[in-house]
């Protein structure tokens, strides 16, 4: 049964959500929506693809209660946990029903796994008339990262000015404008969805798996920005104060040994080429290898455990231009 009650403004109804291929049909998702009483456009939040990431999550349930108060015009629909088979495991990045990641599976298959599945219903049929999806991430149980969104340009012009300022909507340290033709970070709903005339965002800030204030307003105020900007509220815009640099793309930095991990940069700093990033030291103790930094970049996550592996992703790492 699907519960509801009324706000101030617009209509607020809860349950559970359940999808119909058999792979997915017994899992229940927690649901939310809110529909004015004038029309106006769809927007659709999701969060907790990574479930121990709380600081985007707790950000998707706020909103539920702001949207009622205030959302004069249009729908807002919010998947505040995605991933509720890794919930209370507390499972890092993947699925536990198929070990898979489901960030980077959009826009998922009908006839693939669990996950797969699953992301096609969310992004193809949940969300499918939504006039921008917005997913919320951020600082699972080993990361530290930047406050930072995500958006894919086409090379499109009027599309792509329009993805850029839903993206600027979020007060960001920095906000990642993927170039037409970059290939190597691909998967997200934020990269896909933009190459079907579809509007998408991603952001990314907390750490470590902890509830923090300042990282859940970070997730919060963006998301109320893009509703203010769609004419959903009337509500005044929260000013960006950060320093909202724009970056083309990112690349990982690894692990060159297996040992214990010492870092000597944070999430937002900005350093330059051939400066050491951190080391490697085996359980002994002795120097194994440096991590140096490629090119001169803006850190939007790292990987803060002391234990590494080799080839394991460290650091996000943005080019900077001279």
């Amino acid at each position: 049964m699907i519960k509801h009650t009324l706000g101030q403004q617009g209509r607020l109804r809860w349950g559970n959500l359940s999808f119909h291929p058999p792979l997915v049909a017994a899992l229940q998702l927690p649901w939310f929506e809110i529909t004015a009483a004038e029309p106006g456009p769809e927007l659709a939040i999701i969060a907790g693809m990574h479930p121990n990431e709380v600081a985007a999550m707790e950000a998707a349930l706020r909103l539920t209660s702001y949207f009622a108060d205030h959302l004069r015009r249009g729908s807002v629909a919010i998947l505040p946990i995605v991933n509720m088979p890794g919930l209370y495991s507390h499972a890092e990045f993947v699925c536990p029903v198929d070990n898979k990641n489901m960030n980077f599976l959009s826009l998922g298959d009908p006839q693939g796994s669990f996950s797969e599945v699953l992301l096609d219903q969310i992004v193809n049929v949940w969300a499918k008339d939504a006039a921008v999806l917005v997913d919320l991430h951020g600082g699972d149980l080993r990361e530290e990262v930047a406050k930072f969104v995500m958006c894919q340009l086409t090379g499109q012009p009027e599309f792509d000015a329009r993805t850029r300022e839903l993206a600027h909507q979020f007060d960001a340290d920095a906000i990642v404008e993927f170039a037409a033709d970059q290939t190597n970070n691909r998967g997200r709903a934020t990269n896909e969805l933009p190459w079907l005339g579809r509007h998408a965002v991603m952001s990314e800030g907390g750490a470590n798996g902890i509830l923090d204030e300042e990282n859940t307003l970070f997730h919060f105020h963006g998301v109320a920005n893009i509703a203010r900007y769609l004419g959903l509220t009337d509500q005044s815009l929260t000013p960006r104060r950060r320093r909202n640099r724009v970056v083309s793309n990112f690349f990982k930095v690894q692990a060159p040994r297996s040992g214990r991990l010492y870092l000597d940069v944070a999430a937002g700093d900005i350093v330059s080429q051939g400066q050491r990033l951190g080391r490697v030291d085996d359980i002994f103790g002795a120097p194994q290898g440096e991590i140096v930094a490629p090119f001169a970049g803006l850190v939007l996550m790292i990987v803060n455990h002391n234990i590494t592996s080799e080839g394991e992703w460290l650091i996000s790492l943005a080019p900077l231009e001279a």
